[in-house]
């Protein structure tokens, strides 16, 4: 099962210094493809909102074969579903193919995860 991690801390720029510094010194890579670090629960939630969580899980489950499927699944506008995707699609979290049937053109959402987790730590629970 392929995870996708969106993970909060509250000191990216530092931590990721540190990491770089680690790997110029050992010459082994510290690369998180798969992990958005965000320094915010807000601008976490603002990347991943519910409207595009919902979208995602829908392609998950649903493995529709064209936006307006998965327009129909969710009983959404398919501006706004294609709003979601592209967005998602930007993130690296799903791939938009576009299929010509006949004279008409498509695009299939597909997910490159099988689920999406958010790690969040307490600074307590850091110091313990």
């Amino acid at each position: 099962m392929k995870t996708f991690t969106f993970r909060y801390d509250d000191k990216p720029l530092k931590k990721a210094f540190a990491r770089m510094k680690k790997a110029i010194d050992t010459g082994v890579p510290d690369i998180r493809e798969d992990e958005m670090i965000c320094d915010s629960l807000q601008s976490m939630l603002d990347v991943m909102s519910k409207s595009r969580f919902e979208t995602f899980a829908a392609i998950v489950d649903h493995r529709p074969n064209s936006l307006y499927e998965l327009a129909k699944v969710l009983d959404k506008d398919q501006a706004q579903v294609l709003r979601d995707t592209r967005t998602l699609e930007e993130l690296g979290l799903i791939q938009l193919e576009s299929i010509q049937e006949g004279r008409r053109q498509k695009l299939k959402p597909t997910s490159h995860y099988d689920r999406i987790t958010f790690a969040f730590q307490p600074k307590r629970a850091k110091a313990g």
